[in-house]
Order: structure tokens, then C-alpha cells, then sequence
């Protein structure tokens, strides 16, 4: 089952997925499928990386309210095409 495998897996096969669709010879079932599969560990990746914001977030809140350093902010957030930051309106 997807949601069970480790986060570097779901992006091995992530990469793969991309790679068999970017070839562009499977048919037009098989492509749907695989689409569809990379649609679920997209998802997958998505979430394990928002669950691991969280958690750094709250690591970083709670080392920072202990020596009453700064507050927490976000990671800013890269455009995936052009890997500059993105306002969180633009988001």
C-alpha cells in the first residue's frame, strides 16, 4: 500500500513514475494509470513533508520559547519552477 512506504521510497518512485511518463509510449490506459499513481505519491510526499514542517516547526518553538529567543516563522516557500520564494498570496 502506498501511504505505508518511507518518504525517500514514494520519491524513488515518484521519479520513476515521471520518467516512464515523460518517455511518452505507453498507451493511453497504462498512462492514466501510472498518472494516477504518481497523483497518490504526490500526495503521499505532500504530506509527509507538511507532517515533518510541523514537527520542525514545533521542535524550533519550543527550543526558542525555552531560551527566549525569537519567535517561530516558516520555511519560505520555493517556486518549483523557477526556485525563487513565493509570498504565502501567492499561494
Amino acid at each position: 500500500m502506498v501511504d505505508e512506504i518511507p518518504f525517500e521510497e514514494a520519491l524513488k518512485q515518484l521519479e520513476a513514475v515521471v520518467s516512464r511518463l515523460e518517455r511518452g509510449d505507453l498507451p493511453l490506459e497504462e498512462a492514466l494509470s501510472v498518472f494516477e499513481e504518481g497523483v497518490r505519491l504526490t500526495k503521499l510526499c505532500s504530506a509527509r513533508l507538511s507532517e515533518a514542517e510541523r514537527r520542525v516547526n514545533i521542535l524550533t518553538r519550543s527550543v526558542e520559547s525555552a531560551s527566549g529567543g525569537p519567535e517561530e516563522r516558516p520555511f519560505p516557500i520555493l517556486s518549483p519552477i523557477e526556485g525563487e520564494e513565493e509570498d504565502e498570496e501567492d499561494l
